[in-house]
């Protein structure tokens, strides 16, 4: 991060400075340059690290780099005025699994709150009022997410992102796991675009031929897509019940409960687990349970963790966790046939080419605004009848027939081979797809 970003007379700030990391490895990279000694700033909200911080820089450049540490907070006290700006915030959720008390607002909060968010909303309004430039260390969903969306649109209209950002993949970091990117900004100059909030991405060469051409076929409308499933929130122990098969007929109170490992490609499997029913929601309990017929009334379901759509039919219905999506296609739709297209090749080379989340190789995701993209070779049986009654079809071989059988690989060869057709690639667009199915 430190690497080349000494530059003139120019103060360097980590505005969440921890034990002082970075503004250590900038003085090294600088050759100890004296005159950067002095131009040194942290902020730390932590004493301890804090006064860590002074006792790293004080050794290795002198007292004049130690007062350079300042404790506070830094997303409400004011910042050096013109510095370049080097940071790794706390990457910390407000909202979700990994909600935190000590909730911030602000511009381009909304959708997916944290304070690594704050911080860079932050940062990039310090870039475009000094004129300079900053680094920041952030998870790769934010380049990639839906609900980081104001975000991303919130640091785009301070700033322009210098380049793609820098993938550093899951393993740079010991005990980090999310995948890890680099973003580096610069000010904003008058007249660019204004943002939407787009991914910050940019697609291989190899792929934008058959990207573009997908691209002019429908999707199913949003509400086709959905994530009505139980969140049990902080009662999982009390609603997640494993130690006896479920038993609708003899306890009312405890019902199945379908998870993501009870379903693989075209097969539903019975529920290992069971949902207790009668736990009361009261005091500091959250969760969510849909009411029954919420749960009957949907026809598909797809796993959430995984590198791929990976789609079955919801028979017989019953509940079922977060951990499953939902798909209710159009009544003009066999939901066997919406099954096919989303397990095939193409579905997948369009998952893995457009969302940062189904790279990863721990907890990888799909996601509702992911599959709410999803290209169809049609909206209707009408629009392709014997397309689609041959898709339903073989999805009905898969549906019986066992995983890794010559029948099922026949299957599913026959299913790419009639979408590719459907979605008129070409013999390279193929290749490619397949390679990144």
């Amino acid at each position: 991060m430190a690497r080349g970003w000494v530059e003139g007379e120019r103060v360097l700030l980590d505005p969440a400075c921890g034990n002082g990391e970075l503004l250590v490895a900038a003085f090294e990279l600088s050759g100890r340059d004296p005159s950067l000694a002095t131009r040194l700033r942290g902020i730390e909200i932590e004493p301890e690290l804090a006064q860590q911080a002074r006792e790293r820089l004080g050794a290795v450049a002198g007292p004049a780099a130690a007062a350079g540490i300042v404790t506070g907070d830094a997303l409400e006290g004011p910042w050096p005025a013109g510095a370049w700006i080097l940071a790794n915030p706390p990457w910390i959720s407000f909202s979700g699994r990994q909600a935190r008390a000590e909730r911030r607002s602000g511009p381009g909060l909304g959708g997916w709150p944290s304070l690594h968010g704050a911080f860079l909303a932050r940062i990039a309004a310090e870039v475009a009022r000094s004129r300079s430039g900053a680094r920041v260390l952030l998870p790769g969903s934010v380049a990639g997410l839906a609900s980081y969306g104001p975000l991303r649109a919130e640091v785009e209209r301070h700033c322009v992102l210098t380049s793609t950002p820098l993938e550093l993949g899951e393993d740079v970091f010991a005990g980090v796991t999310e995948s890890t990117i680099l973003v580096e900004l610069a000010p904003r100059r008058r007249g660019t675009p204004a943002s939407t909030g787009a991914p910050w991405q940019r697609l291989a060469s190899a792929d934008r031929s058959w990207i573009r051409r997908l691209s002019a076929f429908p999707t199913l409308e949003p509400a086709a897509f959905g994530d009505p499933g139980v969140h049990t929130g902080n009662c999982a122990r009390e609603l997640v019940q494993r130690n006896a098969a479920p038993a609708d007929d003899l306890d009312p109170t405890r019902v199945g409960l379908r998870e993501g490992r009870d379903l693989v490609a075209f097969q539903l499997g019975p529920p290992q687990a069971g949902l207790a029913l009668n736990v009361p929601k009261v005091g500091e309990r959250r969760f969510r349970i849909a009411a029954r017929e919420r749960f009957l009334r949907i026809p598909v379901l797809l796993r959430q963790t995984a590198d791929r759509p990976i789609a079955a039919r919801h028979v017989p219905p019953g509940y079922f966790r977060n951990s499953l999506l939902a798909c209710t296609p159009p009544a003009e739709l066999d939901p066997a046939a919406v099954v096919a297209i989303l397990n095939g090749a193409v579905a997948t080379a369009w998952h893995r080419a457009h969302f940062r989340d189904a790279r990863q190789r721990t907890f990888p995701q799909v996601k509702v605004a992911h599959l709410r993209s999803q290209p169809f070779p049609f909206r209707a049986r009408d629009d392709a009848p014997g397309l689609h009654d041959e898709l339903a079809r073989l999805a009905g071989v898969l549906e019986d027939a066992p995983p890794g059988s010559a029948a099922a690989a026949r299957a599913r060869r026959r299913i790419d081979a009639r979408l590719f057709e459907a979605f008129g690639l070409e013999p390279s667009e193929v290749a490619r797809i397949e390679a990144l199915a």
